[in-house]
């Protein structure tokens, strides 16, 4: 009988014990490659790419609270900020262009944006990226041209199961319970192709229909009268200099702003890596608890190949008498060890992009970020060779209890 051919015929021997070893590596395996995943992706998705938002010109108030609202669609604005402010903002000769843009609205739980339509042309949510209508890349239909039109990313589109002529009645505000606007009929005539964004998640109305919705009486004033006039915040694209860097006055204009009461300056690539500083405590105690379960499993196989072992002191005894060498005896059991720990450790990846898959549903729920289950992270690579130093180190000590076992004294015949 060939070398591998008795390992193989041990583990199906004791496969139930072989099993659980293997299950609790597994388990192990799987969460540490679905937090490497998520968090690299999540690092990736939030730092690294910044949306296509140079910069947002907020109200006073946090900084983290107004990216999550103006690029992620989530949380509220901590205020407004006046027009004429904004239009002295436009004239700094680093500021290349600005979108200006209202929120405060929803409709079936997904953020109703008021916006200016050259979002729609020159906004770049990725890198030389826009927005597109197009049929072969998904969408449909066009920009608003009028006051009661509406625009619906990809995502809330397919959520809300809307096509081109369905009418709506935005919410004023986001909660449950908030008064709709019941006299204002909004019609759909565009649906956005999908770009993978949070942009996805959201629908679009005119920048001037905020102001004219029903019910805003008090801010009906400001459709027309630039003076009373007051926004959300604006996207602000920031001029290049040589190699595509952005201008390094953005920091003198940065100071600038945020030493007037009028309002600040938040550039989100400095901002959201302090949303990793606050909860980064919460990936690493995961991943402290999946290092922790491969340990306790890898324990765990050492106690099961001891106890195999005990019962196949004749068998390895038998072995021996044969001509098998103390070193074979020894290689039987690391190879067991070995095999165990590295079917678990493929198992335990596979079943780790499961949960990342998961993740990525639930991600995209709440963000409109798209992460890939199949991505490979740093953690894919190194697994499955720290599998196989674990499942060498596992077998060393039953396999120096092979090597140790006497052939006379295990060959006795059992009375």
């Amino acid at each position: 009988m060939r070398f591998w051919q008795i390992v193989l015929r041990s583990l199906r021997q004791h496969w139930l014990s072989t099993s659980l070893a293997m299950f609790s590596i597994a388990l192990g395996v799987a969460l540490l490659a679905a937090v490497a995943s998520l968090r690299e992706q999540s690092h990736r998705n939030f730092t690294e790419e910044g949306l296509g938002v140079d910069a947002v010109l907020g109200p006073k108030g946090s900084q983290l609270q107004i990216v999550l609202n103006a690029v992620y669609h989530l949380e509220e604005m901590p205020g407004k900020i006046k027009w004429t402010y904004y239009t002295k903002v436009l004239k700094d000769p680093i500021v290349e262009s600005g979108i200006a843009f209202a929120t405060g609205h929803s409709y079936a739980g997904f953020r109703v944006n008021a916006i200016e339509d050259s979002f729609f042309t020159d906004f770049e949510y990725v890198a030389g990226q826009h927005f597109s209508f197009r049929p072969e890349d998904g969408g449909q239909g066009r920009v608003f041209q009028a006051r009661e039109e509406a625009v619906a990313g990809w995502e809330a589109a397919k959520a809300l199961h809307l096509h081109l002529g369905q009418t709506f009645n935005p919410v004023c505000g986001i909660n449950a319970g908030d008064p709709v606007h019941v006299n204002d009929d909004i019609k759909f005539v565009g649906i956005m192709a999908p770009t993978g964004t949070p942009h996805d998640r959201a629908i679009y109305i005119p920048l001037k229909t905020f102001y004219t919705l029903q019910g805003h009486d008090e801010v009906a004033k400001m459709a027309d009268d630039e003076e009373f006039r007051e926004i959300s915040g604006a996207y602000l694209k920031i001029k290049r200099i040589r190699g595509g860097a952005m201008h390094p006055g953005i920091q003198e204009l940065k100071y600038n702003i945020d030493q007037s009461s009028a309002a600040q300056l938040v550039i989100p690539n400095e901002v959201l890596p302090r949303l990793f500083t606050i909860i980064g405590w919460v990936d690493r105690v995961l991943v402290v608890i999946g290092a922790l379960v491969t340990l306790l499993a890898a324990l765990f196989l050492v106690v099961a190949l001891i106890s195999a072992l005990r019962e196949r002191r004749r068998d390895i005894a038998l072995l021996r008498a044969l001509g098998a060498q103390r070193y074979t005896v020894f290689g039987l059991m690391l190879c067991e060890s070995l095999a165990i720990t590295l079917l678990g450790g493929v198992l335990g990846i596979l079943a780790g992009h499961g949960l990342t898959a998961i993740g990525c549903h639930f991600i995209a729920a709440e963000t409109g970020l798209r992460f890939s289950p199949w991505f490979v992270s740093v953690a894919d690579v190194w697994l499955l060779p720290g599998m196989a130093a674990l499942g060498v180190l596992a077998g060393i000590a039953p396999g120096i209890q092979a090597y140790r076992l006497g052939v006379l004294k295990n060959l006795t015949p059992i009375s």
